[in-house]
C-alpha cells in the first residue's frame, strides 16, 4: 500500500482539479472562436429575378444566372 501524507493528498486533489479545469476552459474556449467565413461565401450570388442562390467563381462585378438566364450584379447576403 503506499503512505501519503494529508499535505500531499490534498495538494494532488487541488492540482488535478485545476488541471481539470484549465481543460475544460481552454475546450469550451476554442469551441467559441468565430472562425473567418470560408473563402466559397465570396463566390454566391443571389438572382434578382427568381431569387436563386448559386456560386460563380468566375466573375466578380456582373453574372448570369443559371436558372433563369439573367444578369445579375454581386449583393451581400446575409445568412
Amino acid at each position: 500500500m503506499i503512505k501519503l501524507e494529508l499535505a500531499t493528498l490534498i495538494f494532488l486533489y487541488i492540482l488535478f482539479s485545476v488541471i481539470g479545469i484549465l481543460v475544460i476552459w481552454i475546450f469550451f474556449g476554442y469551441k467559441g472562436i468565430k472562425r473567418p467565413p470560408a473563402k466559397e461565401t465570396d463566390y454566391v450570388w443571389k438572382c434578382s429575378v427568381c431569387l436563386n442562390d448559386y456560386i460563380d467563381s468566375k466573375n466578380e462585378d456582373i453574372s448570369v444566372c443559371p436558372l433563369c438566364g439573367s444578369y445579375n450584379k454581386k449583393e451581400g447576403i446575409s445568412r
